[in-house]
């Protein structure tokens, strides 16, 4: 059912690339700067600057979860710490709910009219509740993310289409041994799961690919990218790669705010390796084997563009999201909503 969703969406927003262009008288020919014109602010590197443009940007996504999912069904977190279904033993602790932040500096540039750079340096704070049959705990970890540098290359630029692929590599700076005390065994602080470690511990690829269609009514775009490791870490695990594609349409209803819609599909992998200091069935997000899952997101949102004043040049971009579908390999927190947030001065 996702599937025929998703790929029926796919389709009818490239069908109406076409359509879209030529659904408006259009007064003119090339690139203006205008709300739409960026893509929702959950997206990343959808535009190559003009030479010798510098952006600035704040970036900020979060996820609330709570909840436990086994593929797509629902478990009961007694049945988790008893071992009462046939797929695993019994845990020492169950998690119940948890979120996770991810604050971002980013740079971006544009080095010639076919090539553009960007870095983002990030900070990533996570928490999640846990339950023991008598105890609760609440460990949390906040430090600096791996940061990632990338390189755009434009292939098309002529409105009222552009595309545009990225190649980005993503640099183990970020720390994969915070400890923290669990509830299970609150009198020593010990190496905390891996989904609560801020960095990878290893280089990442991150290819990108990019297509933006625009008429004077609005904006279709689509975006592809994945998150691809390199190695292993020296605590002796690796992430699954990730793999993403997103499909947005943008409405200009003035010449400074836009709305927009889209839908997002990710898909993540098991780790690799493992931590030898970490028991992988003293709970759910230390064991490897149980971090694969899919997830399909309907995000809403609204662009503000400022053409004068004294907020000229600034963009503000904020999303409201809405995870649709999920299915994991459980037991895994369910995702139930999220926001994204951004706002940069173009120089």
């Amino acid at each position: 059912m996702l599937r025929s969703c998703l790929t029926v969406t796919l389709l009818l927003a490239m069908g109406m690339v076409p359509a879209f262009h030529g659904a408006a008288q259009i007064p003119v020919a090339d690139w203006t700067e205008r709300p739409d014109s960026r893509a929702p602010a959950g997206i990343v590197d959808d535009v190559l600057l003009r030479r010798g443009q510098v952006e600035v940007l704040y970036n900020l996504s979060a996820m609330s979860y709570e909840d436990l999912l086994a593929g797509t069904d629902e478990v009961l977190p007694i049945l988790v710490l008893t071992g009462a279904e046939p797929n695993w033993p019994a845990f020492d602790a169950v998690p119940l709910s948890g979120s996770t932040q991810r604050h971002e500096l980013e740079v971006r540039m544009g080095i010639l009219s076919w090539l553009g750079a960007s870095i983002r340096v990030p900070w990533v704070m996570s928490s999640i509740d846990f339950a023991t049959n008598q105890l609760r705990g609440s460990p949390s970890t906040s430090g600096v993310g791996d940061v990632e540098l990338h390189v755009l290359y434009g292939l098309h630029d002529q409105w009222p289409y552009r595309a545009h692929v990225g190649a980005g590599v993503s640099l183990p700076t970020g720390s994969v041994d915070e400890r923290g005390r669990m509830p299970d065994d609150p009198g020593i602080a010990r190496i905390l799961p891996y989904p609560m470690q801020p960095g990878d511990g290893t280089l990442n690829l991150l290819p990108a690919a990019v297509f933006v269609a625009e008429n004077e009514a609005g904006t279709v775009g689509l975006r592809a990218n994945a998150r691809i490791p390199i190695g292993e870490n020296d605590r002796e695990w690796t992430r699954g790669t990730v793999v993403e594609g997103h499909v947005w349409m943008a409405y200009r209803f003035t010449d400074w705010v836009s709305g927009s819609a889209r839908i997002s599909f990710r898909n993540i992998g098991n780790l690799s390796g493992f931590d030898p200091s970490v028991n992988r069935w003293s709970t759910p997000p230390a064991n490897p084997d149980l971090q694969r899952g899919t997830r399909a997101e309907l995000p809403l949102g609204v662009n503000f563009y400022f053409p004068e004043g004294p907020l000229r040049g600034n963009r503000l971009r904020a999303e409201f999201i809405l995870p649709v579908h999920q299915d994991l390999d459980g037991p895994q927190l369910r995702a139930r909503y999220g926001a994204a947030f951004s706002w940069g001065i173009t120089f």
